[in-house]
């Protein structure tokens, strides 16, 4: 057993040296062209999955401005219904009925404008969340493009030393699945 593999390393080592199969001409051209391909597709993944996290960040910052806009809204909505409340049972003595109604008209002019305000910043969160779910969705896409690619880079490779004319074949299919997969990655 052993004699077998070691005569079918010498053979591969000799098809190697003597260029059998064109293996020294083609493969270090196609496994250049795989390993830019793979590491474009690396860059444009990595790219999209850093859009991604700045879109899901940026929904979290507009999240927390909604959640403060909607308690200084509910904080006046509360000062609103105290004062109209005292203003509504009548003042007793020392208090000051004229200071109560401008409260009371100051706060339910503010009330609408925040309540607007808080509903625009869920909005906005809403539309970050979305943009970083598709943006991750491409991402994950690509990655799949780049890992094909790897995968076709890893099969060129061996066809140098073995010699294999099935190895290039499956090569570059996994070059065309990754070549798919990545465009459509960036397109969709």
């Amino acid at each position: 057993m052993s004699e077998h593999a070691a005569k079918s390393f010498e053979e591969a080592q000799e098809r190697h040296e003597h260029g059998g199969h064109g293996g020294p001409r083609w493969v270090p051209i196609a496994a250049a062209v795989l390993a830019v391909l793979a590491a474009i597709a690396s860059y444009f993944g990595n790219l999209r999955s850093t859009e991604a996290l700045f879109a899901k960040n940026e929904a979290i910052v507009a999240t927390t401005h909604a959640s403060d806009t909607y308690a200084q809204y509910q904080a006046g909505r509360i000062k609103y219904y105290v004062a109209q409340t005292a203003l509504d049972q009548g003042v007793g003595p020392g208090g000051d009925a004229t200071k109560l109604a401008e409260t009371v008209k100051g706060e339910k002019a503010k009330g609408p404008p925040l309540l607007e305000k808080a509903r625009k910043f869920e909005e906005d969160a809403a539309h970050h969340n979305e943009r970083s779910e598709h943006l991750l969705g491409q991402h994950e896409t690509i990655e799949v493009g780049a890992t094909l690619f790897e995968v076709a880079i890893v099969l060129v490779s061996i066809t140098a030393l073995v010699g294999s004319r099935l190895l290039p074949i499956v090569a570059a299919v996994a070059a065309l699945l990754g070549m798919g997969f990545f465009i459509v990655g960036l397109t969709k």
